[in-house]
């Protein structure tokens, strides 16, 4: 059973958030199933590097296009971004550092923020740019934004 499910609730139809988003999920999955086998240095650390890394990327793109829709919102998410790649960074570096093993407790805070983030913040993010495709039929469609 996968640690974090997929949920259709939180596709919003515009590609690149849905794309990315899954693309976070089965990461944090696959970590999760290292650490439930019992994995530890190399694997672990390369993982935790991809996370941060997609994270990073996904939140340039995220803000990249808030600001080319004019979302009004941008820098309160922007700052929700920073919280989440600082917490992450923060696990990784006392993993590196071995003063803590990866748990599930610490999955299960990215994991719950994860899951608010998108629900909440990035759902709005979602409706926004829906709007700003209709109101602007020149640009890209919502699934192309």
């Amino acid at each position: 059973m996968a640690f974090m499910n997929w949920d259709e609730e939180v596709t919003f139809d515009v590609s690149w958030l849905d794309e990315e988003h899954r693309a976070l999920v089965d990461l944090l999955n696959e970590i999760h199933a290292n650490v439930q086998a019992g994995e530890k240095n190399f694997r672990l650390h390369y993982l935790l590097d991809r996370l941060i890394s997609c994270t990073e990327s996904h939140f340039a793109e995220e803000e990249r296009q808030m600001l080319r829709i004019g979302y009004p919102n941008h820098e309160n998410h922007r700052l929700q971004h920073k919280v989440l790649l600082n917490e992450i960074r923060s696990l990784q570096t006392a993993y590196r550092e071995d003063y803590i093993s990866l748990s599930l407790d610490a999955l299960t805070q990215i994991k719950s923020w994860l899951t608010n983030h998108v629900a909440n913040m990035d759902s709005d993010l979602a409706r926004f740019a829906k709007r700003f495709s209709e109101l602007n039929p020149a640009t890209d469609g919502p699934a192309d934004l």
